[in-house]
């Protein structure tokens, strides 16, 4: 049993996605690793082929939440990325022109 802070966002989260009036939910899942932490995939389509990547790693305790990881992902119909936003550390770099 998922400890009431968590179960109450995953809920949230659900009901948010079950709201869309475009698109579909190509999938969900809910991962329990822990009774206070979860993996959570959603996958969206939207008209015109474009989709949206949702992957969160969420702990949850003495009431909060907090996300270990997440990845939020979105690509056009020619699968070319809009935007993708994560908490991963990127080492920075320089260009050569």
């Amino acid at each position: 049993m998922l400890v009431k802070p968590l179960s109450k966002y995953l809920d949230e989260v659900e009901a948010s996605f079950s709201k869309l009036s475009s698109g579909y939910i190509e999938r969900f899942e809910e991962e329990c690793l822990a009774p206070d932490r979860v993996n959570l995939r959603i996958r969206v389509r939207f008209p015109k082929g474009y989709m949206l990547e949702w992957n969160e790693a969420v702990i949850g305790g003495e009431g909060h939440v907090a996300h270990l990881a997440y990845r939020y992902h979105f690509q056009d119909e020619g699968n070319k990325l809009v935007f993708r936003y994560d908490n991963t550390p990127h080492v920075g770099g320089f260009t050569r022109h």
